[in-house]
Order: C-alpha cells, then structure tokens, then sequence
C-alpha cells in the first residue's frame, strides 16, 4: 500500500472514530437531557450523580422544576477520551504481547497483529456508536408517529439500546486486549477450564451470600408479605404438625390453588432448621446452582471452557432472574425457584443422551407448577426437530469408539426421538389434567384461579378457547403489540440477542411465552409501566418484574448456549452476552448491580428496605405478649411471624373459607394482631377497628407499648 493510501486509508478510520464518538455523546446526552428518558434508566439522585460526571448540572425552574443543564461539548470530550484511552490501552497490551510472546505466537496471529494499526484499533473500539445514529433517527421521528404506544416503546426499550452500543465497545476492546479475535479460543483456554469452572462457583457462592442477605434483611425489616412468601414455609410447618398441606390463607388443601409440592422436597431440613428463612436460603441457592448446568451446557455447544464462563456469570447477572429472587412487590419466596435448577439439569442431561437422569429432573421440575409443563413438554418438541434433523449419519462420540462399535445416528436417535415425543405427550396430558380435572376438584368444581388473569378474553379455560375461536382479532390484537415487543427486548436484550441466532430453541418457550403475553392484571399498557423502572410497583408489567416468566429462563439460556455454535469467536459472543447482562442489570435490577439499590430516593434503595427501622424492633414487644398455642389473626407482614402458632389467621377484607367466606375473624381467634403502617394498612386507629365496633363486649385493648404503631385486640373468656 503506498504513503497516500495509507494516509487516506487513515482518515477514513479516524473519521469513523470521531463520527461514532459524536453518535454516540449526542444519544447519551439526549437521554440524560430529557426528564422522561432518564427516569427510565436511574432515580433521579442517581441521575444528578452522573450529570456532574459528564460536565453538566440540575437546576430548579421558578417552578420548581427540575432541570437538567449538559453541555454537548463537555460529553462529546468525555466519549472521545474515554474511547480514546481504551485505544491507547489495548494498543500498548498489543505491542507488550507481541514482544514477550513472539515465540510462542503463531505466524498467522503475528499478521493480524501487525495489521492492527493505532488507527484501525481506534476505529473498531468507535464503530458501535454508529448504531446511536439510529436510535436518534428513531427517537426524533418517533413524535411523527401517531401511536402514542411507539413513543413509550422507544422510550422503554432506550436502555437496552445503549447497552447494545455500550457493550459491543466493551466486547471489542476486550477482545483486542485479550487478542481472541486473533487466536483460537481453545489455545486460548486449554488448560484452564478447572479455573474458569471455579471462577463460576466462587461467583454462585457470592450471588448465594449476597442474595440471603437481601432477604434475611428484609423478613428482619417485617417487609415480608405472607401470601405467595411466608406461606410455603406455614405448608410445611403444618404439614409435620398434622395440620395438612395448608396454610390457613388457602381456600382448602393448597392443591385447588397449583398442583406445586415441590417444596415439600424439603421438609427433613425444614424439621431441623425450622425457619422461612431455612426456605429463602434454599431458594437463592436454587436460582445460583442453575450457573453449573448453564456452563455444561454452554461448554458442550461452544467447545470452549471461557465461553461457557462467561454466560454462567452472565446467568448469575440476568436481572429477569433476579426478580425470581426478590418480586417488585417484595414477595421473597417462590417455589418455581425450586423448580429451575431441575429444568436446567433436564435440559443438560437430555442432551448427553442421559434418559433415565433427564426423565427424572423433568418429573420433578413439573412438581413445581402445572405450568412449567408447557415448557418441558415443548422442549421435548424442541429435541425431537433438532435430532430429527441429523437422523443419519455417524456422530464424533460414536465415531471415538472404533470401528464395530459404532451406531449409527438413525438407530440410536430413534429411541430419543421416541422419548422426546413421550415427554411432548406426558406434558400434554398433564396439563390438561391438572387443570381441567385434579384442581377443580380441590376447588368444589370451580376453574383454576389464574383463568381469571385474562380479562375480557375470559374467565375459565373454556371461555378462553371460545373466544380464540370466535374473536381472533381480539386476542391477536393483545398479542401483537407493543407491550409484547417490549417482553421480547426485556428477556433477550439482556443476553446479547444471543437466542436469536438459534430461534428453533426459542419454540420451546412460544406456548408460556403467549399466555404470558395475554395476561391482564391491569397495569396499564407494559411499555408505559417498565418506563418508570422499578419505581411504580403497582403497574409494573408482570414480565419480567414478577415469577410468572420463571419457565421461560432455562429456554433462553439454553437458547444462548446454541448459539455460540462451535467457532472461533464463541467467547467474543458468550463475553457480550455477559456485557449486556452486566449493563442491564444496572437498570433493571434491584440487587446491588441496580441503581436503584444505591439510591436514597428509591423506594427499593437499600437504606428502606435492608436497615430494619422502628418498626420492627416495636414488633419484638407484641410477639412477646402472645403464646405459641394462640390462634392469632394478623395484618399481612406481622403475618409472617405467626406461621408456627397453633394457627395463623389472615386479618385483611378478603373473604377466606376459613371463616366460611364471611368478614371478620374466625370464632376461635384469641388474639387479633394489626400493623397499622405496613405498606397496606387499613387499620390506623382503635376507631377503624371492626370487632371493636361489631362486637366490643368480646374484645380488650392490650396496653400499647409501640407507640401506636401496632395494636393488639385479645378475645375475653
């Protein structure tokens, strides 16, 4: 190449790096600037910490409104440095490792060294923020457009837009430092796949600690709700009391509501530790464990120990599973977190032909929910296509057994293929069952609850199946909207978009993914929801910021790990993924890798929901008044405390059969205990008690010792 080519070949590559800075410092300072974009992202003392690092300040209009002053100059110097030295960085880690390894570099990898000039280097670190040009180009359109719906979907989905940007800049400059683009990532990583499956485990004990800390921090801050938490613990307290598989909140035997007895697979450590929080430790390492399948898995379709490392931990940062952990609404116990280790292990052992140990971690995991049949039977589906597909022919493990040991793919695939078919017809079967037979049952005839959930497309499974088939438009206009798009980006954005590149997996999350996709719970339209992040609880969307999208995670892991595929640049691939995890936990998480955690503004920061106040400190006085062979009544949140009494009765407007479906208490409650400050409290004053209106002459005031903040009503004999 001569002098002159050089040097506009040069131009070319640092005009790339001054345009994508620019792209790139105009979208971050459009976000930043704009009130609505910004709450999507961070609260806004979280905000104003950022602005001050990018040069800018918040002011106060006469109004009162708050204003946001960034200088484009200032962030546009701030995205050019920081890519600039990132540049100057791995060029230096370049040049080290070209002198102290050229020995051991091979010819081919020294070429590629050496084509990677100052330039070029700069260029490729900038290039992604081209991408920012057209989320602008949409952003500013995006008023023209006259659905009021798209606007909020751009907004929503904006930070999963930057954290593309962001970390495909990152994944570059890592791979430039790294020099993976140059060498082949098993040279790469021979050698030090203990390493990075011990860089796994370590990271699934810190997620445990971490995680148990979260919710021991909360039980101990009485910011527990019993239903759907504290209530799996009283199933089994009551359960080896002789009490039945109940909770006194339950309209009968927990069965009429799931048939989910997975819990009860830990009933001899809850005998020896009897605790909830016995429960919430086995949980948070249920959702942690599920890293080790995701690296077998990962490691079998990418034949790289690295690459699997990276999507374990991306696994551990995904911040849809997170809210498996600890809900929007604080509820900390679900038994489907029981349940998705067993999926994952089913998924791993199925693919190394391991029937027997596969057919079982399925039967368990469907234990966990009548739902999660949908999915195991879809991804017997899923096997079936995939094997089917490469019917014939010799594989590399039977092709290492020599010659007259070999089976043909055909043979051996045809006992899988009938299995894969078997599990796609038990799950069918099973479903079905379980909802139009074994839970009306318990509920004297009546549909399953969740049937409910649908809105106007109906009340009972039956009316759901008339309208598919009389109103199709109906129920194809919910799902095909904004609010699903919005799902979509919420669960796959934050692994790279790494599911897309094998979609024949994702079918075995289409038939959980429309029902959730036609859920109604009345909050409003998704996208408008999730734009004010985790700050508006009452109209989150139920995905990905409750448990009903728990199923789905081992499919878009498994997803993920198909679609590193065996080639050189696996680990760039399973590296981004982890990027995207990374950064959109950020926004998305209430863990400490979320913003919200660290905010003093935000109801979810970590100085209101993990310093136990006043409150429960107060609560220790009422506890202390009340015998362990009371029958007590309780607001929810002191709810919790009371499981292990001789019986625990809910104090709420809900009419429970317990008390044959009628308002106030059961007629053998001896003590009525109401929180009157808990999130929900009715109850604030003697004056708004109803017993003490109803029935006054059965009931005395026990002295307050909590200044108010909890009254204690105790039956006269």
């Amino acid at each position: 190449m001569s002098t002159i080519q050089k040097s506009r070949s040069g131009l070319v590559l640092w005009g790339l790096f001054l345009l994508g800075s620019l792209l790139l410092s105009e979208m971050i300072c459009t976000v930043m600037s704009d009130a609505n974009l910004s709450l999507v992202f961070w609260p806004n003392d979280i905000h104003e910490f950022f602005i001050s690092c990018l040069g800018g300040d918040t002011t106060n209009s006469v109004s009162g409104v708050s204003q946001t002053n960034l200088p484009a100059a200032s962030v546009f110097l701030r995205v050019a440095g920081a890519l600039l030295g990132m540049t100057i960085l791995s060029h230096w880690v370049a040049s080290s490792k070209r002198q102290t390894n050229a020995a051991q570099i091979e010819e081919k990898s020294k070429a590629i060294f050496r084509s990677l000039s100052f330039s070029s280097r700069a260029a490729a670190i900038a290039r992604p923020g081209l991408f920012a040009g057209a989320w602008l180009a949409v952003w500013f359109a995006a008023p023209f457009v006259s659905q009021i719906s798209f606007i909020e979907f751009v907004a929503t989905t904006t930070p999963y837009a930057l954290t593309l940007i962001l970390a495909s800049i990152l994944n570059e400059w890592l791979s430039q430092i790294s020099g993976t683009s140059a060498i082949n990532p098993e040279s790469a990583t021979a050698g030090l796949a203990r390493m990075e499956l011990a860089v796994v485990i370590i990271a699934i004990f810190a997620w445990e600690a971490m995680s148990f800390w979260m919710n021991e921090r909360l039980y101990a801050g009485l910011l527990v709700p019993h239903g759907d938490s504290a209530m799996y613990e009283e199933h089994l307290w009551n359960v080896w009391h002789g009490k039945g598989f109940r909770s006194y909140l339950d309209q009968g035997l927990f069965l009429g509501e799931h048939i989910q007895v997975i819990h009860l697979l830990l009933l001899p450590l809850h005998i020896l530790f009897p605790s909830y929080l016995t429960m919430e430790a086995c949980a948070s390492f249920s959702l942690a464990i599920c890293a080790i399948p995701v690296f077998s898995i990962a490691r079998r379709h990418s034949g790289s120990s690295r690459a699997a490392m990276w999507l374990a931990l991306g696994w551990l940062l995904f911040f849809p599973m997170h809210y498996l952990d600890i809900a929007i609404d604080l509820k900390t116990l679900r038994p489907s977190c029981y349940g998705m280790p067993f999926l994952f292990w089913g998924i791993d052992f199925a693919e190394r032909r391991k029937l027997w140990r596969s057919s079982l971690f399925f039967l368990i995991a469907l234990s966990t929910q009548e739902d999660f049949s949908l999915v195991v039977g879809s991804i017997g589906l899923v096997l079936f296509l995939c094997q089917w597909q490469a019917r014939t022919g010799i594989s590399s493990e039977d092709a290492a057994r020599g010659p007259g040991k070999q089976i043909t793919l055909f043979s051996k695939w045809s006992l899988f293929s009938k299995w894969s078919l078997g599990v796609l017809l038990f799950s069918i079967i099973y479903v079905l069952l379980a909802v139009l037979v074994i839970i009306p049952a318990f509920r004297d005839g009546d549909h399953v609850h969740y049937s409910r959930y649908f809105g106007d497309l109906g009340s009972s499974p039956g009316d759901l199946i008339r309208t598919a088939l009389r109103e199709p438009s109906k129920v194809l206009g919910i799902f095909f909207s904004f609010r699903t798009l919005t799902y979509l980006v919420m669960l796959t954005i934050p692994l790279g978009g790494l599911v897309w590149r094998r979609p024949v997996y994702l079918l075995a999350g289409v038939p959980t993914f429309v029902m959730l996709s036609l859920i109604q719970l009345g909050n409003g339209s998704g996208s408008s929801a999730a734009s004010s992040a985790v700050d508006m609880a009452p109209q989150i969307p139920p995905i990905p910021y409750h448990h009903f999208h728990a199923p789905l995670l081992p499919v878009l892991l498994w997803a993920a790990a198909a679609g590193l595929s065996q080639n050189h640049r696996s680990i760039q691939w399973a590296r981004f993924a982890f990027l995207c995890a990374l950064l959109t936990s950020v926004t998305g998480s209430m863990m400490p890798m979320g913003a919200n955690f660290w905010s003093g503004e935000s109801s979810y920061g970590w100085r209101n929901l993990y310093v136990p106040g006043p409150r429960a400190a107060e609560f220790e006085k009422v506890i202390a008044q009340i015998p362990v062979t009371s029958r007590v009544a309780s607001t929810d949140y002191a709810h919790t405390r009371f499981t292990h009494f001789e019986r625990s009765y809910d104090y709420s407007g809900y009419l429970r059969a317990v008390n044959n479906y009628q308002h106030g208490v059961p007629a053998d409650t001896d003590y009525i205990v109401l929180d009157t400050s808990h999130p929900y409290s009715e109850v604030r004053s003697l004056a708004e008690i109803r017993e003490l209106r109803v029935e006054p002459e059965k009931w005395e005031v026990l002295p307050d010792a909590t200044d108010g903040l909890f009254i204690i009503l105790k039956r006269k004999h």
